[in-house]
């Protein structure tokens, strides 16, 4: 006889061709009955229990719907498959790689498994090679590192964080995207705007999470091996073991390596540098069945990258009569705990996340030597109360931490850096209805050298119906800027760097407005998306590369800073399991630079996507193709140059393909990018004289690589499901 017990809770997954995803917007109804929920953008839910009924019913679009007899426990995990025809067995519906949360008041973009699969994906920086917000370029020719931009700005304005804390910061800015493995991942949330005063006050243009592979998730064994003609070769495993109903382990390895020297534009430099990394990864996993949860786990990477001039070795002795060279080695270590309790039938819940990195930095660039050790650590507390029984109103309030203690130094000099930013939080959430949400958040931070600064934001969703959804945001963000780590790869060039002031609080309001439309067509409704975000800074840190023909200057924003981003996007699925996603984004960015308001350099003016996925009935063959064209913008005038260098760079477009054969536990495939092999022409200045005072090799806005064929395979076995 089951009463009125303790609220019953857990996550909906979706398994398609051994691929587990979230399933947000799942419905979980007791059967025979009206009392339900849906599942949040997380594919977590939560329901009272009823009396006389045990049967809990999980559905969503395109899936198998699943009936669980529920034995009386707190927690539970559903799993759907894939919706099949037993007379064919035909997949009657294609769950889309992408989606946008309908009842997440933050705008937020998902990208789901799925989704990681329709490209390489080796790494984090090239899981938005399908995703029409994220831009992702090089920093400089020379080292690898990469940026991403989002609504227009470079990413450091955008919080990146791995299982909701704040990650790969400060060293780890100019590679940190190429340190999470692609298979390692379960999704990624794509927030834009001013995101949730919970996690922090230095989102300002949105806020990017990483989801990991979870040691109790449905994948027991993953290995999969990649290689491009090239030479570069990447191998991947990870298993889980569900040690016991409540214990489960996770062990990840990834192995990267690129050794082959390649100078195809005939410049006398490496195209792509030299690199080796390793990384392992363990997590662990403890769920007690009566609100309580620890997660755990630690991650180890060793990196060595080497480039420059085709005919250097790390050997040779540094001077002007050898070739110039560059070498960056990176070693890292990170520790992260998270633990939660729901005080079942109290309305409260406890959460804490607390994280602790070590990263040891030693490079060289030419003549110039830069060294780093920086130790991070955070913790955040959050205590959740529904105020009431239906949660219509909600509570998040709690305190947190973050604090950095880093010393770098350039040639003889040395760059200390020691902060610590205690804060607090509140955040209300008034939920009167599923058509609409509304979230106002505030926090005070006390930052050891800025003193306390007060970070206000509010959303705003409404969706009269299913077909329609609005939202509005404003919030302000803050960002203490590490000067020298976020730009070291500004060494490759002749110029020194000058820092006019050391230490600099940026600080900026975010406003935001979107509306997404679902309009029905036939058996297949057209999305369509429009989005408009401005940025608007009141102090903000400016590299100056105009103003000095001996070096490049970092100064605080005397003037005007902002930014305008506009974009539309249209999926639809065009023919039966052909699927097109259209997207269009106007850069409006502007920036006082030497007392003067210009476009910001090195921004392209706007960005066009066409994605196009298509499978045959059976989902045995699957494929993809992307293209990406990016608008022109502005390059950076040094003065009194003897080089005859243009002042703009065009439009260019980079086209990618892949194809994938699907066989049951596992699948091959094979694609190529940039496969109309543009590059950028003089992507060094001056190359012929690398010490010379023209030498530049920062000013990059297009691909250096041409067109690079690859090949791969992934194995996954999934655990058996009751």
């Amino acid at each position: 006889m089951y009463g009125y017990a303790n609220p019953i809770k857990g996550k909906v997954f979706g398994l398609e061709n051994g691929v587990k995803s979230i399933l947000p917007g799942a419905n979980i109804y007791w059967a025979g009955t009206k009392s339900g929920t849906i599942a949040n953008e997380n594919g977590e839910f939560c329901i009272q229990s009823v009396k006389d009924n045990n049967l809990l019913v999980f559905s969503f679009v395109g899936f198998e719907t699943d009936t669980i007899e529920w034995n009386g426990l707190e927690m539970i995990d559903a799993v759907l498959n894939m919706s099949t025809e037993l007379e064919q067995v035909t997949v009657i519906h294609k769950k889309k790689g992408t989606s946008i949360s309908r009842i997440n008041p933050v705008y937020t973009t998902h990208i789901h498994g799925a989704e990681l699969q329709k490209a390489a994906c080796c790494n984090l920086s090239e899981s938005f090679m399908t995703n029409p917000s994220v831009d992702v370029s090089y920093n400089d020719a020379i080292t690898g590192a990469k940026q991403i931009k989002l609504l227009g700005l470079d990413g450091t304005y955008s919080q990146l964080q791995t299982e909701n804390f704040p990650n790969l910061r400060g060293l780890a800015t100019n590679y940190g995207l190429t340190y999470i493995p692609g298979p390692w991942l379960e999704s990624i949330q794509v927030s834009k705007g001013a995101a949730s005063v919970v996690n922090g006050y230095e989102s300002i243009t949105g806020q990017i999470n990483a989801n990991f592979k979870k040691p109790d998730g449905i994948e027991a064994f993953h290995f999969s091996a990649f290689a491009s003609a090239e030479g570069r070769t990447e191998l991947n495993t990870n298993f889980s073991a569900k040690l016991s109903e409540k214990k489960s382990m996770a062990f990840f390895i990834h192995h990267f390596n690129f050794q082959s020297r390649m100078d195809d534009n005939m410049d006398g430099f490496l195209d792509e540098p030299l690199n080796k990394q390793i990384h392992l990864f363990n997590q662990w996993k403890y769920t007690s069945g009566d609100g309580f949860m620890l997660h755990s786990g630690i991650h180890y990477l060793k990196e060595d990258r080497v480039g420059g001039q085709v005919d250097f070795r790390k050997d040779m002795e540094r001077n002007t009569s050898n070739p110039y060279g560059v070498n960056v080695q990176n070693e890292r270590f990170e520790g992260y705990v998270k633990v939660g309790k729901d005080f079942i039938g109290s309305r409260h819940s406890l959460a804490f996340i607390s994280n602790f990195t070590f990263h040891k930095m030693g490079s060289y660039y030419g003549l110039n030597n830069y060294s780093g050790d920086e130790y991070t650590m955070y913790g955040n507390l959050v205590h959740t109360f529904s105020i009431d029984r239906m949660n219509v109103h909600s509570l998040n309030s709690g305190i947190s931490i973050i604090a950095d203690q880093a010393n770098e130094i350039l040639n003889q000099n040395s760059i200390e850096a020691n902060e610590s930013v205690p804060g607090v939080f509140s955040e209300y959430t008034y939920k009167p209805s599923l058509k609409l949400t509304l979230m106002a958040g505030l926090r005070v931070d006390f930052h050891n050298t800025f003193g306390a600064f007060v970070t206000p934001r509010v959303h705003l969703r409404y969706g009269p119906n299913e077909f329609l959804n609005f939202r509005i945001s404003s919030g302000k963000g803050f960002r203490s800027p590490r000067i020298l780590a976020e730009n070291s790869f500004l060494l490759a060039n002749s110029r020194s760097l000058n820092f006019t002031e050391s230490k600099i609080l940026e600080e900026a309001w975010n406003y935001g407005a979107s509306i997404n439309l679902k309009i029905p067509w036939t058996e297949r409704p057209i999305h369509l998306n429009a989005e408009y975000f401005r940025t608007d800074f009141i102090n903000q840190l400016v590299v100056d590369r105009e103003s000095s023909a001996t070096q490049i200057l970092f100064t605080s924003l005397d003037g005007i800073s902002f930014a305008n981003s506009y974009q539309l996007e249209l999926q639809y699925e065009l023919l039966p399991r052909l699927d097109i996603t259209a997207a269009y984004r106007l850069n409006d960015v502007m920036q006082t630079i030497n007392h003067e308001l210009v476009r910001k350099p090195l921004t392209s003016k706007y960005k066009g996507l066409i994605t196009l996925n298509y499978s045959d009935r059976l989902k045995k063959w699957m494929f993809d193709f992307n293209t990406q064209l990016n608008g022109g913008g502005r390059l950076p005038i040094v003065p009194d140059s003897q080089l005859d260098s243009p002042t703009e760079f065009p439009a260019f477009a980079v086209v990618n393909a892949q194809i994938t054969k699907y066989f049951r536990y596992w699948n091959l495939y094979a694609g190529a990018e940039n496969f109309l092999n543009y590059t950028q022409e003089h992507p060094i200045l001056d190359p012929e004289h690398p010490f010379g005072n023209e030498f530049d090799a920062t000013r990059i806005w297009g691909p250096v690589m041409g067109r690079r064929f690859y090949a791969g395979i992934r194995i996954t076995l999934n655990h058996k499901t009751k």
